[in-house]
């Protein structure tokens, strides 16, 4: 294969994948929609019935994502991601039949937490998929531009969303979703593999046991298993930051109206500005550890700015942080994800990804739990404590590496 087909066959598999998982996103987010507003109009008086709507998916991915990341590294990829997205059409499709039905409520949660687990063995694997069907050096390329598209859907994906239910209603809406993930499908079936890169280990037959090797694995590469750990430490201040952020309304109460939409505008287009600027860079910097932890003290400087901007009562200067905070997170997890992509054991990466998801989501209840305890939620200056927390975990991570480097050198 000569170097001109080689970037022909790049180009096509990168905008596969992109179409593939944008459609897929946009899907996820029409779903979301739709039943949200179906649970909430027929059971106004039942807030519970939305609470297990919600719970349920984060609960079913925790419980399976390391058994999906399992299966992603004893099993071809590729199939395995397009019968996830098949699945996750072929559930849409049957519940677009029972939303107007005495038992919509059940239906609706069921359909809910079979997605989660349909989602749970397809995040590992089409992460790691990645590695096959993208030469390593633009995979860092290829997430920045994946993110960028991500978060404009995340925009412009609610808005759509309120049209179409309006326009098609929701069985409409969910036959709509089944079309996407339908659509998805399609587009992996044309991926052809660019390396020669597989899963060559074997199966033990125990997931459990598989589990422990991954984990072994994962704790012996140090740098990734150091980033890990940072990343899921870092996510106990983040779940502060998200439980915060919707206070910001209460926090500039009769000195700036809907201040918090505008601060997750601020926060998206950051996101995207961030994929963007990265895009150009991202694979020269994906091995740089000290440049990922720079960007993840930015998260926490752009906080710490935050209660000193209020002082102003400018809004847009008190919007600015959270546009870097947006870039600087955008930043961290495009290189970071690039990093374990190129970096970890192909027969690893499946389980090194269903651990680094798992790790995150734990800590982040946590943390949530943590600052409505002992944060005061109203007080603009608690952005600080996120801030502060993220600034000092950077710092020590610093030195931490640097110790290390000077022990194993």
């Amino acid at each position: 294969m000569n170097e001109k087909e080689i970037k022909k066959g790049i180009k096509k598999n990168e905008a596969l994948l992109w179409l593939g998982s944008w459609t897929s996103r946009f899907g996820n987010i029409v779903f979301d929609y739709a039943n949200s507003i179906s649970i909430v109009s027929f059971f106004a008086g039942k807030p519970v019935v939305l609470a297990l709507y919600q719970s349920s998916e984060t609960i079913i991915q925790i419980i399976f994502n390391l058994v999906g990341g399992v299966k992603a590294d004893n099993g071809n990829r590729k199939r395995l991601v397009v019968i996830t997205d098949l699945l996750a059409a072929l559930i849409c499709f049957v519940l677009s039949f029972l939303v107007d039905s005495g038992r919509m409520a059940m239906a609706i949660i069921a359909a809910n937490a079979l997605l989660a687990l349909v989602y749970a063995f397809n995040s590992p694997t089409y992460k790691s998929l990645v590695r096959e069907m993208i030469y390593k050096d633009r995979i860092g390329f290829f997430n920045s531009i994946a993110h960028a598209g991500s978060e404009i859907i995340g925009i412009t994906g609610p808005i759509l969303s309120v049209g179409l239910v309006a326009l098609i209603g929701t069985r409409g809406a969910l036959l709509f979703d089944a079309m996407t993930f339908l659509v998805s499908a399609l587009l992996e079936c044309c991926l052809v593999r660019v390396t020669d890169a597989l899963p060559k280990g074997k199966s033990s037959n125990n997931v459990f046991t598989d589990i422990i090797e991954g984990i072994k694995y994962l704790v012996s590469k140090k740098q990734i298993f150091f980033l890990v750990i940072l990343s899921a430490l870092v996510n106990f201040f983040l779940a502060g930051y998200n439980l915060l952020l919707p206070y910001t309304d209460v926090m500039y109460k009769g000195i700036f109206d809907n201040f918090y939409s505008k601060a997750l505008a601020m926060e998206a287009v950051g996101g995207i500005l961030g994929s963007v600027v990265i895009s150009k860079v991202a694979d020269r910097f994906k091995d740089n550890v000290y440049i990922m932890i720079l960007f993840l003290s930015g998260t926490g400087i752009a906080m710490l700015c935050e209660p000193c901007l209020a002082l102003t009562q400018n809004m847009y200067l008190c919007l600015v942080p959270f546009a870097l905070f947006g870039i600087a997170l955008t930043v961290f997890n495009i290189i970071l994800m690039s990093h374990v992509q190129v970096s970890v054991d192909e027969n690893f990466l499946g389980r090194v990804f269903s651990i680094i998801f798992t790790v995150a989501v734990l800590f982040m209840p946590v943390g949530s739990f943590s600052f409505s305890a002992f944060v005061n939620a109203k007080s603009v200056g608690s952005f600080a404590i996120v801030g502060g927390g993220i600034v000092i975990l950077s710092l020590m991570s610093i030195f931490i590496l640097k110790a290390i480097e000077r022990r194993n050198g």
